[in-house]
């Protein structure tokens, strides 16, 4: 799924240009959950919410970190957050994987 590191590198980078770049953080969270580094994860999906408050992605990346964490509870509260943004923004595509990821974590 490409260079992970690499991606991480270039979203420092964007991120020291504009550190009010929410979707950079976004994004290095994602190549960070992808590597392992779980609570670098959440410390970039945190920083993004703080600067965007409605980006349904990182309330979705965070709430499969925290469930895999151990955090179920919490990840099901970003889930359905991530469900709740992702509908009023129309982002179809987004809200159906988010339902099936809350269905998953609470069978």
């Amino acid at each position: 799924m490409g260079d992970k590191q690499g991606a991480i590198a270039d979203y420092t980078s964007a991120i020291k240009i504009n550190p009010n770049y929410a979707k950079a953080y976004n994004n290095r969270g994602n190549a960070r959950r992808l590597l392992g580094d779980k609570q670098g994860a959440i410390a970039d999906f945190n920083t993004a919410l703080k600067i965007n408050p409605n980006l349904a992605q990182a309330y979705g990346q965070r709430g499969i970190v925290r469930a895999l964490t151990g955090d179920k509870q919490g990840g099901i509260a970003d889930l359905q957050k991530a469900a709740e943004l992702s509908q009023q923004q129309g982002n179809t595509e987004l809200h159906q994987k988010v339902l099936e990821f809350i269905r998953k974590l609470q069978q």
